[in-house]
């Protein structure tokens, strides 16, 4: 583990005022998960860098492309994290041209570039591309209805698994099978599936796990919300065997963040986005000290996952949020 939960907490908060001061007008779901990409990777975000990035993407992205909508703080975020902000947002920028040949222009295909971006050498980007593809499609065979633009980013990650395409479709179809029984959001399982699948455990261990740490919050006090957040708990439920120890350390971020400006009135994020970000902050912990050049290892793409799953949902939450507004 990397530190404590109080401190994670503490330098999470710090990082995501940081980001809302310089991008104040862009959606609160979104913020945080940007934030937390300093968090995890045990760095502190930088104002004049942060602008910098900023300005950086205004110069490079066109007015409609997505870098500069739901995913722009992430990126931004990602860039200021690294030592050569140019060079990453031309070597996303050809990741993400790359992408949108198997999977179309939108934000999803965005943040998988920037997955890929950093998780694989440039010459691996396109193979892994074609493979995602592939199950991406056998994704939409087994779930036709469930199966849409969003689960482009699990069939990115599912393809730097080193289990074969049928295995892991084969994985994700018994946790969904059994999950289907205590849940009835199936789009929400359908991507808790996926991500179990990128674990080597039965699919019996695995969501009896999550199940367990599921009621386990809800005996805390801790009502989890049963749609798109799931799937950032269903990562962190694989990163220990240790339910209860996850439990409570996610029940302790909950209630530091509780008290913390921006989870708190009227206008402040609800109890279950909340209790989402206290998970996506416990699976920091279980970050390696050192994470660079971090193998495509069964157990470094579930902590990919927890990440990449919190940020999902926040692109969800804010779409939700726009079109709601929108309407009205």
């Amino acid at each position: 583990m990397n530190t404590d939960i109080r401190t994670l907490c503490s330098t999470f908060i710090q990082n995501r005022d940081t980001v809302k001061k310089v991008f104040s007008s862009d959606s609160s779901y979104i913020i945080p998960v940007s934030a937390n990409i300093f968090s995890a990777n045990g760095l502190m975000a930088d104002t004049a860098k942060l602008e910098m990035c900023k300005k950086l993407i205004k110069k490079n992205e066109g007015v409609f492309s997505p870098f500069r909508g739901n995913v722009k703080s992430v990126l931004a975020a990602k860039l200021s994290a690294s030592d050569d902000p140019e060079e990453k947002l031309s070597y996303v920028n050809r990741t993400y041209k790359m992408l949108t040949g198997y999977f179309g222009k939108n934000d999803y295909t965005a943040l998988l570039s920037l997955i890929f971006a950093d998780m694989l050498p440039e010459d691996e980007t396109e193979n892994a591309a074609v493979r995602g593809k592939a199950i991406f499609k056998l994704m939409k065979k087994d779930h036709p209805w469930l199966t849409s633009s969003e689960d482009c980013v699990m069939a990115g990650l599912m393809a730097m698994s080193e289990k074969t395409d049928t295995d892991l479709l084969e994985d994700a179809e018994e946790c969904f099978a059994i999950l289907k029984k205590s849940f009835s959001d199936k789009n929400a399982l359908q991507t808790v599936s996926q991500v179990f699948a990128l674990s080597d455990e039965s699919a019996v261990t695995k969501t009896e796990r999550f199940t367990s740490l599921f009621d386990q919050l809800r005996q805390a006090g801790k009502k989890y919300g049963k749609s798109y957040e799931l799937s950032t708990l269903a990562s962190v439920s694989l990163l220990s065997n240790n339910v209860q120890e996850l439990c409570g350390t996610i029940c302790e971020a909950d209630d530091i963040l509780s008290g913390q400006k921006g989870y708190t009135g009227v206008f402040g994020l609800d109890k279950r986005k909340r209790l989402m970000h206290a998970a996506m902050i416990t699976a920091d912990l279980y970050q390696p000290a050192d994470n660079t050049n971090i193998a495509a290892s069964a157990s470094a793409l579930v902590l990919i996952a927890a990440q990449e799953a919190a940020m999902c949902a926040a692109i969800v939450a804010a779409t939700i949020a726009a079109s709601t507004t929108y309407s009205n």
